[in-house]
């Protein structure tokens, strides 16, 4: 009985893997799109910062430069550093399948989960962020 039921496991197991690397390398894509956004968005932040003359502009002009920075010099970057990571861990598992290795579905779950989460944050951050170039600059 044991015999039967690993074939079927094994065979079940690779579409879930499958689907995993493609989920994996949707996010890898984003974390490129996102590090070419926050350099479109310093860029707009610079051309715009010398026009800046009222201390509540500067102050969101800093406060957008932060965010800029942390989102840019570390959140994304980490992401992606866990997300080849983990795609590394994938590639050892389709050479060589062990079904005792849950460990790679947690951890997946709950990578993704994170990236979903800044996903939703960098969306709210952009939103803000477009308000603020477009009402700040464009009336002035």
């Amino acid at each position: 009985m044991e015999t039967i039921a690993t074939p079927t496991e094994k065979v079940t197991l690779q579409p879930s893997l499958i689907g995993m690397h493609r989920e994996s390398l949707e996010w890898l894509s984003a974390t490129a799109l996102w590090k070419r956004e926050l350099v479109f968005f310093q860029n707009l932040l610079d051309q715009h910062a010398p026009k800046v003359n009222t201390v509540e502009f500067k102050k969101e002009i800093d406060h957008y430069q932060n965010l800029i920075t942390y989102y840019d010099g570390e959140l994304v970057d980490v992401l992606h550093k866990k997300l080849r990571k983990h795609e590394s861990r994938l590639a050892a598992i389709l050479q060589e399948p062990k079904e005792s290795d849950v460990e790679y579905y947690t951890e997946h779950n709950g990578l993704m989960e994170e990236a979903s989460a800044f996903q939703k944050v960098f969306t709210e951050f952009k939103h803000g962020f477009f308000t603020f170039i477009e009402d700040g600059f464009t009336l002035k």
